[in-house]
């Protein structure tokens, strides 16, 4: 049984994909190695609104572009943390 706790966002809503410097989505307060204050510009970019299945797509072959933050991320994988509490909610 897991013992994480969803963080609730004031910056992002809860559907926005964000993009790491590293090139790794995540789902805002999902997962607990970064933290709302870490998710600036120019360092991160994100996607406010995405498409239905965006998430589910997102993949090295199916890479998502940044539309706000910084444009020029893009993500090529999900977060593993993010991917496992969202599949546990």
């Amino acid at each position: 049984m897991s013992t994480f706790v969803k963080t609730e966002w004031r910056t992002h809503p809860e559907d926005t994909i964000l993009i790491s410097p590293a090139h790794c989505a995540h789902r805002p307060g999902w997962c607990d190695h970064m933290t709302e204050d870490d998710v600036q510009p120019p360092r991160w970019g994100w996607i406010p609104n995405p498409p239905p299945g965006l998430w589910e797509r997102l993949s090295s072959a199916s890479p998502a572009a940044a539309t706000a933050g910084n444009p020029r991320r893009r993500a090529v994988r999900r977060c593993t943390n993010c991917e496992a509490n969202l599949a546990q909610s």
